[in-house]
């Protein structure tokens, strides 16, 4: 058994005290900017467990120990003009007769508390107070100097709240980083973006990657300054700017003119948003789940393929799609099916392609097994389609997988090429 657990419960010796208070404030992100926005207010104490009735007789090295590593707590505390108090009360005891024994500690401030964690606590603390000090002094200079758009009367409470709660953030900024935040702030304004993109936003010194990259701190601070609706909205709506798109897809004509109306592209990337309003130039469209597949794939007539989206078919609700002949094919799992469900939920006009009992009769001796199956039953499946999901995730098969690419093309021509007529 370690020394540490030899003693006693009672009699917390300096650094038994300093452990505590680090575990329980410092190094408790909650707990700290709690008391650094002064929603925890101080003094803070703790008690020293000191002896009650004969426990000090029972281990008087320790209660020795305990004394003296207080005593030397308190010299120490006065040399270095640390403000943390000891407080001692009287205790008589018998056959070591009357003797002054530490009860609790009183700490009235941050400061104190981070000097008496140590160097590394005190250092932080000062580096945290330096940027905070520093945002706030260099943003004072640039609001005075915007007066075009309207700034929060009494933004200073909130605005320091924001960057108690955003320190990690913070503390990994460099000089510059600092420095283009407080450059930015006093730009923004409401639907300043007017529908572009957010690396398009007409702002000056700062580079829009930055903006990108901290986004949620700007909000906060935004919100904080300027506007509380920043947050409400989301800094992007509130002003204006587009998102970058984040889900393109590959889109493939499939025959000479759906490519000639293209603009004699063979491929092109184009996002799910675009693919929302943008009618693309053929009456079949056909919908691939995986992109291998789709690249597979040529001279089908008055046809145009869309891959690559995986579980991401929203822009199927678009109102163009509503006048085309539309076919999806996807893996025959259980995820696969689900998609499908998804896409006939949004466009009930819809052709599954290779996705149903009799493709996976012929070709069983290809399957696989599906990394971890859909438990939840797709609402928008046909009776024999949710047969086969449930046959599927059952194991029926064997597997439980039958990949788009494990069909042969001659099968794979032939199914589209009826479909397209």
């Amino acid at each position: 058994m370690s020394e540490k657990n030899s003693r006693p419960a009672w009699g917390l010796l300096q650094q038994d005290a300093v452990e505590l208070l680090r575990a329980k404030y410092w190094n408790n992100t909650k707990a700290l900017k709690s008391l650094l926005t002064g929603n925890t207010e101080f003094p803070i104490q703790i008690s020293l467990k000191p002896p009650k009735g004969n426990a000090a007789l029972n281990n008087i090295s320790h209660f020795q120990d305990f004394v003296d590593s207080w005593k030397s707590f308190c010299e120490q505390a006065e040399y270095e003009s640390i403000q943390v108090n000891v407080h001692w009360e009287t205790v008589i005891f018998r056959s070591i007769s009357e003797q002054q024994v530490p009860t609790y500690l009183t700490i009235p401030d941050i400061s104190s508390l981070s000097r008496m964690l140590g160097d590394a606590e005190e250092q932080q603390l000062k580096d945290w107070q330096s940027r905070i000090s520093y945002i706030f002094d260099s943003l004072s200079i640039e609001l005075a100097k915007r007066t075009v758009h309207t700034i929060r009367s009494t933004y200073e409470r909130e605005l320091f709240s924001t960057l108690v709660a955003n320190l990690e953030i913070l503390s990994g900024f460099s000089k510059l980083e600092l420095e283009l935040l407080v450059k930015l702030i006093p730009q923004l304004h409401k639907s300043m973006g007017r529908g572009s993109y957010l690396r398009a936003l007409p702002v000056i010194f700062v580079d829009t990657k930055f903006i990108e990259k901290n986004l949620k701190l700007i909000e906060s601070v935004t919100a904080a300054i300027i506007d509380c609706s920043a947050k409400e909205m989301g800094l992007l709506s509130w002003l204006d700017c587009r998102d970058k798109p984040k889900d393109w897809l590959l889109v493939k004509p499939l025959c000479k003119n759906a490519a000639d109306a293209l603009g004699g592209l063979p491929l092109l990337r184009m996002s799910s948003e675009t693919l929302l309003d943008f009618e693309l130039p053929a009456n079949n469209i056909l919908v691939i789940e995986n992109e291998q597949s789709c690249l597979s794939l040529d001279n089908i007539p008055d046809t145009i393929a869309v891959s690559g989206g995986g579980k991401n078919v929203s822009w199927m609700r678009a109102n163009w799609l509503a006048n085309k002949r539309v076919a999806y094919w996807g893996d025959i799992d259980s995820e696969g099916l689900a998609i499908l469900s998804d896409v006939r939920s949004k466009l009930s006009t819809i052709t599954p392609l290779m996705m149903d009992f009799e493709t996976v009769e012929a070709y069983r001796d290809r399957m696989v097994d599906e990394p971890e199956s859909v438990t939840r039953e797709p609402v928008a499946l046909t009776d024999r389609e949710l047969m086969l999901f449930r046959m599927l995730r059952n194991g029926d098969y064997g597997s439980t997988r039958l990949e788009q690419e494990r069909l042969p093309m001659d099968f794979v021509y032939e199914k589209v090429r009826v479909w397209a007529g």
